[in-house]
């Protein structure tokens, strides 16, 4: 990429409406601009950041034709978004239209902008920093208002300034660590022991605030991962169709119809969610232990884990042989259940009453050959579904959740009308989901980091948990490089060092246009 190319987009989205845009950026968007706009107004002036009312004109085999009525206006640099000179043209929103104008601007000597070099442009111009930069992406695919209302807060560099103030710190910490090397005799000016100790938790504590921030605000700024998951034939397609409110996933009376995952994107009470409905589970332990593919999603130290969980339960079934087809869709589930940010464990009430009767031990036994596939620390909800054939009193339901240590909600997801022969409903699954998987302390003003900022945030952190351990044991010149590491690591957030590797990938993801 040259940066000293013009370069010019459709800035607005592929399909057709009522508006469209064009956007040139560089040394000749004014020249180009004057040469496409035909002014309405005879005593024409180009006048920086005013809208001029014309035609596009368009010229084929010398000669000049009018295009359309279009809105022009000019952004001289550095008072423009990406710092350079910008010309926009505002047009009609016809996909043909738009196209058939960039294709004759490029012709005039510039070239197509690539995926968002505007926003690259205008971080290398230092018009942005880098964590604006990646909330302008966040901004226009923001899942939720919550989520928009995250990515606004950082376009505005209030992450960015936060960042800077950490670095600050460091730096203050680094200045006060290295008089101790260059000048050993100012004893009274080098940082003691317990000051240093002070600062640098402190500085850890402001650092881990901001980890935490993203934990709560994840749910809103990516969308949170729903698995239904359970045995063949335990409803959860039915309960999917219930959820999304329409008919998504097939129902049939027979079993294992489900034999790869099936993904739709939902609200729970206004939480944007990936609702994933999973193949049934089944003869794990023999697709763990002969299925070649398993790798490919669980290393080894897992595989014996899951394996070790099911041996002998109602999952193990007779350890049979079973087609590759369905098994890749088991395997495909697992991995699923360990990246979920909840999962509801969806239960035949009737297949199981009929096996264990009202024993509510015998039940849960049943229960745990499920419960013991999921994660440590993983959030789950338990669906006692099909209950208008086996109903559960309060006090059973109440058995169960205990021994299972999460909630145990009792419906019947293909019912259409509410009976008394059981006691939730789907609302009240969105409701008990979406407490559980919305942090109720985050304050409506805080900052958020995305999921690449917190891993740096991370690493930052680890450097100078080292560092505690270190700096009774080894010289000020050593451990003053931990400082240095953890403050490029927040350098990396606002594009303050060098990080051509993670900048290229930033960029790629956004839109041509922007």
């Amino acid at each position: 990429m040259n940066q000293k190319d013009t370069i010019a987009a459709i800035a607005t989205g592929a399909s057709a409406g009522g508006l469209g845009v064009i956007r040139i950026s560089g040394q000749k968007a004014k020249e180009i601009l004057l040469t496409v706009f035909r002014p309405k107004n005879e005593h024409f002036q180009l006048k920086p950041r005013y809208m001029h009312y014309g035609s596009f004109l368009f010229n084929e085999n010398g000669q000049e034709q009018i295009l359309d009525e279009i809105l022009a206006v000019y952004f001289p640099a550095p008072h423009s978004y990406t710092g350079e000179d910008v010309a926009e043209i505002h047009a009609h929103g016809s996909t043909i239209l738009l196209h058939t104008m960039l294709e004759y601007i490029l012709s005039l000597g510039i070239r197509q902008a690539e995926a968002g070099e505007f926003t690259k442009r205008a971080f290398l111009n230092g018009r942005i920093d880098l964590s604006q930069a990646e909330a302008v992406a966040e901004i226009i695919s923001a899942p939720s208002v919550e989520g928009l209302r995250l990515a606004s807060a950082k376009l505005h560099g209030q992450l960015g300034q936060r960042i800077e103030e950490l670095r600050s710190q460091i730096e203050y910490i680094r200045r006060r660590l290295c008089l101790a090397i260059d000048f050993p005799e100012e004893e009274g000016e080098c940082l003691p022991h317990e000051e240093f100790h002070a600062l640098t938790t402190k500085l850890q504590n402001d650092i881990k605030a901001l980890i935490n921030a993203y934990e709560r605000a994840k749910p809103w700024q990516e969308g949170a991962l729903v698995v239904l998951a359970g045995q063949v034939n335990a409803g959860k397609s039915s309960l999917m169709n219930a959820l999304l409110g329409r008919e998504r996933a097939i129902v049939t009376e027979q079993a294992g119809t489900t034999r790869d995952y099936l993904e739709e994107t939902t609200s729970l009470k206004g939480l944007p969610v990936r609702l994933t409905d999973t193949a049934g589970l089944r003869e794990i332990a023999w697709i763990m232990e002969h299925y070649p593919n398993t790798s490919n999603y669980f290393d080894e130290e897992r595989t014996k884990e899951i394996i070790a969980s099911i041996r002998n339960n109602a999952l193990s079934g007779q350890n049979t042989p079973i087609n590759p087809i369905e098994a890749e869709g088991i395997c495909r589930s697992l991995a699923l259940i360990e990246q979920a940010d909840i999962v509801f464990l969806v239960f035949d009430g009737k297949a199981i009453l009929e096996q264990c009767g009202k024993n509510t031990d015998a039940i849960f036994t049943h229960m745990q050959a499920e419960l013991s596939l999921l994660p440590a620390q993983s959030k789950k909800l338990c669906i006692w579904n099909k209950a208008d054939l086996a109903p559960l009193t309060q006090e059973e339901i109440a058995a169960l959740e205990e021994k299972a240590a999460c909630p145990v909600l009792c419906l019947a997801a293909r019912e259409k009308q509410q009976g008394t022969y059981f006691h939730h409903t789907i609302d009240d699954l969105a409701q008990k989901a979406y407490a559980m998987l919305v942090i109720s302390d985050r304050q409506q003003n805080e900052i958020a980091p995305n999921r690449r900022q917190a891993g740096l945030l991370q690493k930052a952190c680890e450097e100078l948990n080292i560092l505690h351990t270190e700096i009774d044991i080894l010289p000020p010149d050593i451990t003053a490089i931990r400082l240095e590491s953890a403050a490029d690591y927040l350098g990396n957030i606002t594009g303050l060092c060098n990080v051509d590797e993670t900048f290229n990938a930033i960029f790629e993801e956004f839109c041509i246009g922007k």
